[in-house]
């Protein structure tokens, strides 16, 4: 995230918070960015005055206590976190088991995947980046819940693999070296926060109820998220007929790389591309989707939402092209 902002032509970083860094130099945190300064630690209880945008990126219930302080100010919140991800406290609750501490805020709030919500992006006073997972399933699935292919009951299973930085910088066992290389292993099968995320999303975009059954992978790889959903569309459609949806909702879209070719992580290292492809026979299919997890699936998108507020091109300060090997 803030290697793109600082590179990005049209912004000025006025503030940059670091609540487990505050004091520290940017440098000794982030050695491979050429910027001065101290991270500093926002205050608790009032706002930042000089700032047009603020981005959040902090576990459950923390970005949600920033926000409030907002709630009277000309600023516009992207929280890369899961706190605005949710219309109801209640579904909040019942997914990450601690009270939402700024439930008047959801109302705000919307749903950020840009390529399915420019209009209420340009709107919203709070703008919830989507998680990892939830955008490379969702860029797969929306085009066809769209067409009607998946209705109120249909069941997709989703079998997503993600390399370790999704995890973040800190150590655990599971991301430790000995722990994690030459071997790969699901974790939280039909139980992971996501799973509810992405249900969520598609009933919150198109009023339906699908269910989502979620198994996360760890790979070991720094960056990169394969997506593979398999399902079973209401009726017969010819392998021609799915790549004409995609082609469809995506065609004009910067970001989206419909291939023939089943999608890499390295096809889309380092960019804020989703790289996707189907494959169908009779009624079923599966479709495989690929985003690299720190910019579609993160910083990258947070910076495109911004981009959208902002009324810029919108992909302006994100890489397209990546570097291969």
């Amino acid at each position: 995230m803030l290697r793109l902002l600082h590179f990005h032509p049209k912004i000025e970083i006025v503030h940059l918070s670091a609540e487990s860094r505050a004091g520290e130099s940017v440098e000794s945190v982030f050695p491979h960015l050429p910027i001065s300064g101290q991270m500093e630690k926002h205050p608790i209880d009032r706002p930042w005055k000089d700032i047009q945008i603020l981005f959040t990126a902090l576990p459950a219930g923390e970005s949600a206590k920033i926000a409030r302080l907002y709630r009277d100010q000309d600023v516009r919140i992207i929280d890369l976190g899961p706190d605005f991800r949710f219309r109801s406290s209640s579904r909040f609750f019942d997914v990450y088991k601690i009270p939402h501490p700024y439930p008047e805020g959801l109302p705000d709030a919307t749903y950020a995947l840009v390529e399915w919500n420019r209009v209420a992006i340009r709107k919203a006073r709070i703008l919830a980046c989507p998680g990892c997972y939830p955008t490379g399933t969702l860029m797969g699935l929306l085009p066809f819940v769209g067409k009607g292919l998946l209705t109120k009951g249909s069941k997709v299973f989703v079998d997503g693999k993600s390399g370790v930085s999704g995890a973040g910088r800190g150590l655990t066992l599971d991301t430790h070296f000995p722990e994690i290389a030459e071997s790969i292993k699901s974790y939280k099968p039909f139980s992971h926060r996501h799973g509810p995320e992405m249900e969520e999303a598609i009933e919150c975009y198109f009023g339906c109820q699908i269910e989502i059954l979620f198994v996360p992978h760890l790979i070991p790889v720094n960056r990169g998220l394969l997506s593979s959903l398999y399902l079973n569309f209401d009726r017969r459609v010819e392998e021609e007929d799915v790549w004409k949806i995609l082609r469809e909702c995506y065609e004009n879209e910067k970001g989206v790389h419909l291939t023939k070719i089943p999608p890499s992580t390295a096809m889309v290292r380092g960019t804020n591309r989703t790289a996707i492809s189907v494959r169908a026979v009779g009624s079923s299919a599966v479709i495989e989707t690929a985003i690299d997890n720190l910019l579609k699936g993160a910083a990258g998108q947070a910076v495109q939402i911004m981009n959208v507020i902002q009324g810029w091109e919108e992909m302006e300060g994100l890489p397209l092209s990546g570097a291969f090997p």
